[in-house]
């Protein structure tokens, strides 16, 4: 663990509190790729693709809002690459995002946001489960076309970090995140034997896998990889988000009994 992370339980409930926010992935209701003009689903306006953004065409009984200003008649919707990106709210209290010629539409009181309870997590091992790795930077990896981010994006591949897990030596393809507090981050994309079991066993994790971040060194180095701190990818709450397959030499074959498993309702049935 850095300095800079939280510790187990902080980052247990910091997760549980992520899920359900109004920007949490279990808000999201709708992720339209607009390429022509057209409605999206369930908000008011015709949505076009526009340079640095979509365009929303609206009339004030629509009460659709840009930037704090009621839309009637056309105005640009700034995406997520602009300098400072356009914020949209709705009727009903739903809000809109853009990144770059999509639609995202969020609703903080969605059925799936009243349904979660926790995400589930393996019971943490006595003394923490932490395995010392080497990472090797690597130039001109190419990414698989399914190692993708979130929204679809292709992710860029940074190295490998070979560990041994429960007896078993890995080498693993890494990929760069975002910063978190200011410092790189490399993210695992894996995959492990609690995978590929049904969702009620109660030794099952998601089976599209889970990501593990790690603090970039600064050129080859040693890391730690703490699979306590395992996570559950947005898709795992929301089909509106893009799943990435992690690749084959990332499906670790030992269960890795840590971390998140699933998000749950109150009676502990997965949602999703």
């Amino acid at each position: 663990m850095s300095a800079a992370e939280p510790d187990l339980s902080a980052h247990v409930a910091a997760r549980d509190a992520w899920a359900r926010s109004a920007r949490g992935p279990l808000a999201l209701v709708n992720a339209q790729h607009v390429d022509r003009p057209q409605p999206v689903w369930p908000v008011a306006g015709q949505w076009a693709p526009a340079p640095g953004g979509l365009t929303v065409t609206a009339s004030a009984s629509d009460g659709v809002v840009v930037d704090g200003v009621p839309v009637d008649g056309t105005v640009l919707v700034a995406g997520d690459t602009a300098v400072v990106p356009s914020t949209v709210a709705f009727a009903d209290g739903l809000a809109g995002t853009v990144q770059g010629s999509t639609l995202r539409v969020w609703d903080p009181t969605s059925d799936a946001v009243s349904r979660f309870a926790r995400i589930d997590r393996f019971a943490p091992r006595s003394g923490g489960w932490v395995t010392v790795g080497r990472y090797e930077p690597r130039s001109g990896l190419e990414a698989p076309g399914h190692l993708t981010d979130a929204a679809g994006d292709p992710l860029p591949v940074a190295g490998t970090v070979e560990t041994t897990v429960d007896g078993v030596p890995v080498r693993l393809t890494a990929v760069r995140s975002a910063p978190f507090h200011g410092r790189p981050r490399l993210q695992l994309i894996v995959q492990d034997a609690t995978s590929s079991l049904p969702e009620d066993d109660p030794g099952s994790s998601y089976s599209m896998g889970r990501f593990l971040y790690l603090d970039e060194p600064d050129g080859a180095g040693d890391v730690a990889l703490d699979w306590e701190r395992l996570v559950l990818p947005p898709c795992a709450f929301s089909y509106q988000y893009a799943c990435p397959v992690p690749p084959e030499e990332n499906r670790i074959p030992v269960a890795l009994t840590a971390g998140e498993r699933h998000p749950v309702d109150a009676a502990g049935a997965v949602l999703h």
